[in-house]
């Protein structure tokens, strides 16, 4: 069965999804991915490079082999998760509503099923998996630029690459950020005016800063970490449905490779479409110090 829609409505339909699905994986970015809509089966595995610190440069001696080694891992991802959400509607419904439902129900539903996997990668982030938290806890009301630079200190301290860092705060956190002084106050453009207009917080720190509201506590009172791409390896690929649909095909960000699959099928005795979003993925732990943790108390 071919992997790609064919159907006009049907490409609108997920093309309008993907925007959606792009925006709430965003945090995704912060870790190291290989996303493809390539075919797979569940528990099919998949090859993710990490790349941590590069070695030290070396003088030059007639010999240009020397030091070549860089931190580089391949982790293997076995594709264990497998999400899915199915909206449906009825004919009376499509033709009385002047607003596609379908492509709303569909938008809604990848942005769940985003969400979904988003969660699920996030509950990877343990102190089992990366180890004591990066400042002592802290509550919300207390967090703000120097506890930012409390935790630039921490990655420095045990040698986190400096380029690519990423800061992903829970909604409370990244709010009292917002209010701080030295943010609030600040004449740089890309920080004050996202700041104030649309409470963006784009860089900080040396970090890449991102809001979540879905980011889980894990047991463990997880409130927000610090990460280097070498942190996590995640593998997402496209589920090859094996039953007959009306449409079925991959949806793919060509800049990302994010991929979710769109299955459409008819109930003809109660006339109703039905459309179903689903996800094949994978995710694993790397290298312990390049995710930091944030806790609260």
């Amino acid at each position: 069965m071919s992997n790609t829609l064919t159907n006009v409505k049907d490409i609108k339909v997920a093309q309008g999804a993907l925007v959606p699905f792009r925006a709430s994986l965003t945090p995704i970015n912060s870790f190291s991915t290989n996303f493809s809509p390539e075919p797979a089966d569940k528990l099919d595995t998949v090859r993710v490079p990490v790349v941590g610190a590069a070695s030290a440069s070396s003088d030059f001696a007639g010999d240009y082999t020397a030091n070549a080694d860089s931190t580089v891992s391949v982790i293997p991802v076995q594709l264990n998760r497998h999400k899915f959400k199915t909206v449906h509607v009825t004919a009376r419904e499509a033709a009385e509503t002047a607003l596609n439902v379908l492509e709303t129900l569909v938008a809604s539903a990848v942005k769940q099923l985003a969400q979904d996997v988003l969660q699920d990668i996030f509950s990877e982030i343990t102190a089992a998996n990366y180890g004591a938290p990066a400042i002592p806890a802290v509550a919300a009301s207390a967090f703000d630029y120097k506890k930012v630079l409390n935790i630039r200190e921490a990655c420095s301290n045990v040698k986190m690459p400096i380029t690519d860092r990423a800061l992903v705060l829970d909604g409370a956190y990244y709010t009292n950020l917002l209010a701080d002084d030295v943010i609030a106050k600040s004449f740089y453009l890309p920080i004050t005016q996202p700041g104030v207009v649309d409470a963006q917080i784009r860089r900080l720190g040396g970090f890449n800063v991102q809001e979540t509201v879905i980011l889980p506590e894990n047991s463990e009172k997880l409130v927000g970490f610090a990460s280097h791409p070498s942190g996590m390896a995640i593998a997402m690929r496209y589920l090859v449905p094996v039953a007959q649909y009306d449409e079925a095909g991959a949806v793919t960000d060509p800049e990302t490779g994010l991929t979710f699959g769109y299955l459409r099928y008819t109930e003809t005795n109660s006339n109703r479409i039905f459309v179903t979003v689903e996800c094949l993925y994978g995710f694993k732990a790397a290298l312990a110090d390049a995710i930091q943790r944030i806790v609260k108390p």
